[in-house]
């Protein structure tokens, strides 16, 4: 399955990011908080791609974010 791959944080809109993947995913905001802690406490996070996400949203989100995006297998 194809995920989303994040790595690092340096000039990165924490809230922003929360709420990018908030509402362009099916996670809930207390879940893509979660998502945003991991990557502040581990530099990096990995989002499995669901059919349901607007990944052109999310992507274009991300990038307003200052997210540094990736794909991965």
């Amino acid at each position: 399955m194809p995920k989303i791959l994040i790595e690092g944080f340096e000039k990165l809109n924490k809230v922003a990011m929360s709420k990018a993947i908030n509402s362009n995913t099916q996670f809930n905001l207390k879940e893509s908080k979660a998502i945003t802690d991991k990557l502040l406490a581990n530099g990096i996070v990995e989002i499995p791609i669901e059919a349901s996400f607007n990944i052109v949203g999310l992507l274009s989100a991300l990038n307003s974010a200052n997210a540094n995006v990736k794909f991965a297998e």
